[in-house]
């Protein structure tokens, strides 16, 4: 892992050196040497970037997939790729409940994740994310009539989602948990 961040961080001052001088004017007087570059200096760029961003696309894949289970009360294939041991149960249970009610979930849930731990030197590699759920316009329906289900409370539907994962030998991020919050708020 540390060879592949030391190996991006190389590769990051070479495109910078490259740019540098790829700007710099081909006349002899446009021309000056590089320590004298009028280049504004940048803050450095997130090593870790790239593998939050895919810590997030597999978050988004593994919570599209949940939704699709929930609108049909069937396990959608696609979830056992991005949500195993807890998450992967717990979607199931939640699955469960909608076919022994014959209902289904319908509308969006609003979401706000963030990969809010990252430990690339882990063995295998762990990430935490953090998601502000906003379930306002998600609605549990009768699968039949498709008559919206009155709420048994009036409690906010904004939560906090706390989700871990792992990356596989693969490199495919998978949740390992994915529960709510309830003493957190967002």
């Amino acid at each position: 892992m540390r060879m592949r961040r030391s190996a991006a961080g190389a590769g990051a001052a070479a495109l910078a050196a490259v740019l540098v001088v790829g700007c710099a004017g081909t006349d002899k007087q446009d021309a000056a040497p590089a320590a004298s570059s009028s280049v504004p200096s940048s803050p450095s760029a997130d090593p870790d970037a790239a593998e939050k961003r895919a810590v997030l696309r597999a978050y988004k894949e593994m919570t599209t997939a949940e939704a699709r289970t929930y609108a049909t009360a069937k396990l959608d294939p696609e979830l056992e790729k991005y949500a195993t041991h807890k998450a992967l149960s717990d979607i199931s249970a939640t699955l469960f409940y909608h076919q022994q009610q014959k209902t289904v979930m319908r509308g969006t849930v609003k979401r706000d994740p963030e990969v809010v731990k990252l430990d690339l030197d882990a063995d295998p590699a762990k990430a935490t994310v953090k998601d502000c759920a906003d379930s306002s316009e998600y609605d549990e329906v009768d699968a039949e009539t498709g008559k919206v289900i009155k709420k048994k409370t009036t409690a906010d539907r904004r939560h906090v989602m706390k989700a871990q994962a792992f990356r596989n030998e693969a490199g495919v991020w998978r949740f390992t948990s994915h529960t709510i919050e309830r003493d957190e708020k967002c």
